[in-house]
């Protein structure tokens, strides 16, 4: 219906350029789109140990099993629940630790406020490898390895997230901060009731990549946690894959199931996120 809407609109010169166009786009979406299929089409077929192709995407019979088997001989819901939790606080400490620095370099005047914010860029260049040891050794004589803060910690703070909110107040005019105080407003209020709800997009955009981040990290909790029940999913997984690493259908399930949050985090705040996308 569209190509027809671009011919009846344009002529039939632009109708081969529209043509291609959207097989280019059908293209690029069976590619990013066929391997979830297919992940959840393995997921739901009865336990096999070679796949075959062509897959068929509605499985005969279609069955639960390897879920069932994913819950009852492994910790998952421990792992999920424990992935959700330090997903979760780590993002709204980094959403709002963001928003605050970016303030402080954006609006504030205090001495060493260029070179402190060259510093923060420098360590954003690091390698995260680099900082392993010295992360532990700090969360260590603090007493905190084995613990959830252990894993929090390195995304409560971000710096990229204070980059990204810096640059985004800068784009903010001034006036709005000078029409606030002229009214009465504090530093606070204009912090929180001016400038801030003008950075939703950006803040859903940090909140996505800090949950993406903290979700999928495998190399801190397999760090910092020893004990099986405080595993994050990442590294629970890992372990099944071990153990199971012959069985497609349940690694397959097991994919689907360390992926639907993520999926669920976009698809709740995807018009936020391309918002900054296009912003930044």
């Amino acid at each position: 219906a569209r190509i027809a809407e671009i011919a009846a609109a344009n002529g039939l010169a632009a109708l081969p350029s529209a043509l291609l166009t959207y097989a280019f786009m059908i293209m690029v979406a069976v590619s990013t789109v066929g391997p979830f299929v297919i992940m959840l089409s393995v997921s739901l077929t009865q336990n096999i140990r070679f796949i075959t192709f062509p897959i068929d995407l509605i499985p005969s019979p279609i069955t639960l099993e390897n879920f069932q088997t994913l819950y009852s001989k492994t910790m998952a819901l421990r792992w999920l629940g424990n992935s959700m939790y330090v997903a979760t606080v780590s993002t709204l400490g980094g959403v709002i630790t963001s928003t605050m620095a970016g303030y402080a370099f954006a609006r504030g005047t205090f001495l060493g406020k260029t070179v402190l914010f060259t510093l923060f860029l420098g360590i954003l260049m690091m390698p995260s490898t680099a900082l392993i040891v010295p992360q532990f050794v700090v969360l260590s004589r603090l007493g905190l390895v084995n613990t959830y803060t252990a894993l929090i910690g390195p995304w409560f703070a971000s710096i990229f997230g204070t980059f990204l909110m810096r640059q985004q107040y800068l784009s903010i005019p001034r006036d709005y901060d000078d029409a606030a105080t002229v009214d009465g407003a504090g530093l606070w209020q204009v912090y929180y009731k001016v400038l801030l709800p003008q950075l939703k997009p950006a803040m859903a955009t940090l909140a996505i990549f800090t949950f993406m981040w903290s979700w999928n990290d495998l190399l801190n909790p397999l760090i910092y946690v020893s004990e099986l029940d405080q595993l994050t999913l990442t590294v629970g997984m890992s372990l099944f894959q071990n153990q199971y690493g012959g069985k497609w259908t349940l690694m397959m399930a097991a994919a689907v199931v360390s992926i639907l949050p993520i999926l669920l985090v976009f698809f709740l705040a995807q018009k936020y996120f391309i918002q900054g996308i296009a912003l930044t």
